[in-house]
């Protein structure tokens, strides 16, 4: 197809009304003369881009942001138009300004030469749900493959279960058939709602000692710490650790913060597990926006490299990690078990200084 000459690109020789048409458009309109300078940017441009009208107009085609910087010269340099490219125009974390940008010659009323104007259409929202629909079929794939992985595991769990029990008959290795019983109880209720955040199932509340909860997976780690030289340093200096929740589910949100610990210190190395109370300086949760109840604090503070700053917006959600062959559930069922208990679990962390992961649980009893 033969392309219009430029002329038929001409705006009407009303240039006030032109203007008033741009500036009152939903699209973004960008305009750059043959010297490279910016001529046209309306409020969507500006809203798009990020960038305000005075920082650009009649200012050099660098000041723009760099995809669009290429899709302009390529059209000054070519004279050729592009049709609804994709371009990103900035990023926050996993949030992008996704526009499709279609550019064309045009001669500018009263500059009597040639210059190139470029039209972008928002696809931000599009973008999201294309992503939320890609994450929606991964869950649903996981939660296939989740039902047979379920039954084989507790096929496996009645082998352990029964050998725990006969040693406890037979009086043989008490403590440590208490703890395989324990352990197995677990996992069989763990397998049971595979994937929480695709299915959860609602927590049996009862009052619950945190301290004990915490001993129990500082026991279950004992081994990792010694084979790893890991400098352990346990500080429960909480006077109150009465909570209300579930005492296995809290256990799987502390043992999930101390494996991931314990793998990104490797060998050697620094953990420590704080607990201390809070009067309440802020609220616990969304549920409670009157009344600020004091709370414990369980600080799990390694000192490994750091979580990368790009990780950290996103560090929560399904399926993000920096680890090799991880699958990035471990913090979302964290995530999920705190909210469901109505605490809070947040990440603070500097390169090469380690990460600390700090939760906060509501005390069911007045702290002294």
């Amino acid at each position: 197809m033969t392309e219009p000459p430029a002329d038929h690109l001409k705006p009407d020789s009303n240039t006030e009304f032109f203007e008033a048409l741009v500036r009152s458009a939903e699209l973004g309109v960008v305009a750059v003369d043959a010297q490279q300078r910016v001529i046209v940017f309306n409020e969507a441009a500006a809203r798009l881009t990020r960038v305000e009208a005075q920082q650009v107009l009649q200012q050099p085609l660098k000041v723009l942001p760099a995809p669009l910087q290429q899709l302009l010269q390529e059209t000054l340099t070519t004279g050729l138009p592009v049709v609804d490219r994709r371009l990103v125009l900035h990023a926050d974390g996993e949030r992008r300004q996704v526009v499709s940008a279609t550019t064309s010659r045009w001669r500018a009323e009263g500059h009597g030469m040639q210059a190139v104007l470029a039209v972008m259409q928002d696809l931000t929202a599009a973008q999201e749900l294309e992503w939320r629909t890609t994450r929606l079929q991964r869950l649903a794939s996981v939660g296939t493959l989740s039902a047979g992985v379920a039954h084989e595991i507790k096929n496996a769990l009645v082998a352990i279960k029964s050998f725990a029990d006969l040693l406890l008959e037979k009086g043989e290795d008490v403590e440590m058939a208490n703890l395989v019983g324990r352990e197995v109880s677990r996992i069989d209720s763990l397998v049971s709602q595979l994937l929480r955040f695709a299915g959860p199932a609602k927590p049996v509340f009862a009052d619950v000692k945190a301290h004990t909860s915490l001993e129990n997976c500082l026991q279950l780690i004992q081994r990792q710490v010694k084979t790893r030289k890991i400098d352990l340093g346990v500080h429960l200096e909480a006077k109150e650790d009465t909570v209300r929740g579930d005492a296995r589910q809290l256990e799987q949100a502390f043992l999930n913060l101390l494996l991931n610990a314990i793998e990104v210190l490797g060998e050697g190395g620094r953990l420590t597990v704080t607990t201390q109370v809070s009067v309440g300086t802020e609220f616990v949760s969304k549920f409670e926006p009157k009344n600020r109840r004091p709370q414990i604090q369980i600080l799990i503070q390694d000192s490994g490299p750091g979580i990368p700053p790009e990780l950290l917006p996103i560090l929560f959600k399904p399926f993000v990690t920096s680890k090799i062959g991880g699958t990035g559930l471990g913090l979302a069922i964290t995530r999920r078990i705190i909210r469901e208990h109505q605490g809070t679990v947040s990440a603070e962390t500097a390169a090469g200084q380690g990460t600390t992961f700090k939760i906060a649980l509501p005390l069911s009893k007045p702290a002294p």
